[in-house]
This record gives C-alpha cells, sequence and structure tokens, in this order.
C-alpha cells in the first residue's frame, strides 16, 4: 500500500481511510506493507509493516535515499523532493516478494507505485479520495492532474469513495466506468459521552479550512442565526491557509464573540466537542466524501451537509443545503436549535444510518477488489 500520511501524523481523511483499512484486511488474514515518504512514528497495527525513505537497505547495492532526498522543496518543482523522491523509491523499492497488489492512494505515490506494479507484474488498484479539480475549485495544477491521469491510466481497477466522483473520473479523466467502482468510507463507533454542559447551544465545524470546505458560508449563517438565537457559539475546529481571512470575515460580520477557533485538535479533544454538540454543519463547495460529518452522525448529533458531499449519497437522516445558500443554512440551524424533539430524533437517525455498515465491511469490499484486479490482471497480462 502506497500512502502518503497514517495516524498520529495525519491532516484529514486519507489518514484515516488507510489506518481503518488496513487494520481490518491484517484482521481478515492479510498482510500488508504501508509505504510512505516519513519516518514515523506509526499507530501500531499487529500485520502492517512500514517502509519509509532512508532505511537500511534490504540488501547489499540497493539504493538508499537519505531525507535529504526527499524533505523539503525547490523551485524548479511544485512538489518539491518530497514527492519526487518518495515516488523514485517506490519504483525501486527491493525485498517486496510476495506482493499479490500494489494499492496507491490519490496522487501522492501513483508514479511510483505503477512503475513498481509494473516491475512486480501485479495489477495496481488506486483508491480516488478526492481530484485536483475539487481540491482547487475548478483552477487544477497541472502536474498533479497528469500524476492522477497517469494512476487512472495504469490502474487495472479504481475505488471512489462516493458516486459523484465516480463520475468525475469518467466524465474528467475518461476511466473506463467497468474499472472505476464505489467503496463508501466509514467510521467506528466509540463510547458515547454525557455532555458536558446541555444546555449550552454549540454549532460545529471540523475540518480544513480551506476554500472548498466553505467555511465562509458557516460564518454568514452563523451571522444570521446569532440574530434570532444570540446565546448560540459557533465552533471551528480545524487549521489551513483560510485561517486568517476568516478570522478577519467573523469580526466584519460582528460575530467574533460568537465565534470559537479551536485550530488543531486531538482526536480525543474531537470526540468531546461532537459530543458537546447541538449541530454539525458540513458547508463544503465540493466534498468528495465528508468523513467528520459521517463521525458526527455517529455521534448522534444532527448533521447539515452541502448536497455536493459524498456522504449526502449514503444518508436519509440529515439536512442537505445547496453549498452556496446561505439563507438555507441559516434556517436549518436555527430549527434544530429551536426544536429539541426535531433535534434527538434525527441524531438518533443519524447514528444509526452512520453505523449499520463499518469498517469491517468496506476491507471486504476491498478484499473483493483485489481479487477482480488479480483476476483482470491474469486474464490481461500486458
Amino acid at each position: 500500500m502506497v500512502g502518503w500520511e497514517f495516524p498520529p501524523s495525519h491532516s484529514g481523511g486519507l489518514g484515516v481511510h488507510s489506518y481503518e483499512i488496513v487494520r481490518e484486511l491484517t484482521r481478515l488474514g492479510h498482510r500488508v506493507t504501508f509505504l510512505t515518504p516519513f519516518s514515523g512514528p506509526f499507530t501500531p497495527v499487529p500485520g502492517v509493516t512500514f517502509r519509509f525513505p532512508g532505511e537500511p537497505p534490504a540488501e547489499a547495492g540497493a539504493p538508499q535515499y537519505p531525507p535529504a532526498y526527499w524533505t523539503g522543496g525547490t523551485a524548479d518543482s511544485p512538489f518539491g523532493d518530497a514527492v519526487d523522491g518518495y515516488n523514485a523509491w517506490v519504483m525501486d523499492l527491493s525485498d517486496v516478494e510476495g506482493t499479490d497488489v500494489v494499492h496507491v492512494h490519490d496522487w501522492f505515490g501513483t508514479i511510483g507505485a505503477a512503475a513498481l506494479a509494473r516491475r512486480l507484474g501485479k495489477p495496481l488498484v488506486m483508491t480516488v479520495h478526492s481530484t485536483e479539480y475539487d481540491r482547487s475549485l475548478g483552477h487544477p495544477w497541472d502536474h498533479i492532474v497528469q500524476r492522477e491521469e497517469a494512476g487512472i491510466r495504469a490502474a487495472t481497477r479504481i475505488i471512489a469513495v462516493s458516486g459523484h466522483l465516480r463520475q468525475q473520473l469518467i466524465d474528467r479523466y475518461g476511466a473506463d466506468p467497468k474499472r472505476v467502482v464505489v467503496i463508501y468510507n466509514a467510521v467506528r463507533p466509540t463510547e458515547r459521552l454525557e455532555r458536558i454542559d446541555p444546555t449550552k447551544q454549540v454549532v460545529l465545524y471540523v475540518g480544513r479550512l480551506a476554500v472548498m470546505k466553505g467555511v465562509d458560508t458557516f460564518l454568514r449563517a452563523a451571522a444570521r442565526v446569532v440574530t434570532v438565537i444570540p446565546e448560540v457559539l459557533f465552533v471551528i475546529a480545524g487549521e489551513g491557509p483560510e485561517y486568517p481571512r476568516l478570522v478577519q470575515l467573523a469580526a466584519a460580520l460582528g460575530i467574533g464573540d460568537r465565534v470559537m477557533f479551536l485550530g488543531k485538535v486531538s482526536e480525543e479533544e474531537r470526540e468531546v466537542l461532537l459530543t458537546g454538540s447541538s449541530v454539525f454543519v458540513l458547508p463544503s463547495v465540493v466534498e468528495p466524501f465528508g468523513i467528520a460529518a459521517l463521525e458526527a452522525m455517529a455521534a448522534g448529533v444532527p448533521t447539515i451537509v452541502s448536497k455536493t458531499s459524498g456522504v449526502a449519497e449514503i444518508s436519509s437522516g440529515i439536512f442537505r443545503v445547496d453549498f452556496w445558500d446561505v439563507e438555507e443554512f441559516a434556517s436549518r440551524i436555527a430549527e434544530l436549535l429551536e426544536y429539541p424533539t426535531l433535534r434527538r430524533s434525527m441524531g438518533e437517525h443519524g447514528r444509526w444510518e452512520a453505523l449499520k455498515e463499518g469498517w469491517p465491511e468496506r476491507a471486504r469490499e476491498t478484499v473483493a477488489v483485489y481479487l477482480d484486479a488479480i483476476r483482470a490482471a491474469t486474464a490481461n497480462p500486458s
């Protein structure tokens, strides 16, 4: 498995997905070698071997890539040495006998993973969590798109985390529909904690502070809600390039005293935040899946998402709103805050939907893709 990030050092859903899927794959009896550009520490998973550039070579004469080769960046490369060196190390990797499938996540390692799969004569499976068109809101870096295209061309089978994303791979990247399957993300049930103060009304956003996440819509909706429910607190947990602009926007809207920016939070803090929230909002302009919304649902928090999010495809127990409709977001938030019975029933329904299937089911679906890819590669060895 070729993956850019793995807990505890991860910035979003990709790292969570990687951890959960390998955890369940090994529980099914499979062995995983996880190839990452970072030297750890890694959250240990029995049956998973972590390898990274700069490790001692497996055999005499094997190439080494010391940290200086793959960290940092250069003015000549939009990726810096990090991505280029990582791919070079992956494609030359030795001591990987017994591999049945090479599985790469997103664009970071597509070049190296495709070369490694060809050298081993094994099928390549690619999971696409998002595309550069989504992340850039339609203004993609060509270099990243080219790496996405290279992975899609080389992959025997492609996994998309939502139906919307699958269609985009077909329409924008020319992927063969027969090779693209949808496997949604999941969440793991956690202990439900009692709310610290059930009288407090808290509206929560958790995620990166990036343009595609639509946090400015969250703030504009907040400015409307506080005019009718002045005691509500809006909490934003996460970090990203939009932070300075969002702080300024909150001040300009006159709601600086009703908005709390928490920055990056730990997994434990995230759980406490979810438990203590009245409403969760994911207003993304584009959201290939939206695992944070699924976590909120699993915690029993009534959830509002944009219609463009992948999680909206698998749940009827949430409110769906057009990402641009500030008035509708504000109306739905106020509705949930003002009617406790609605809030409670919607939270319970959402929790059931979030937990009716989990990572064990997703791992079995992934194994089915591996087996299909092996059969296809055997039938078409070119």
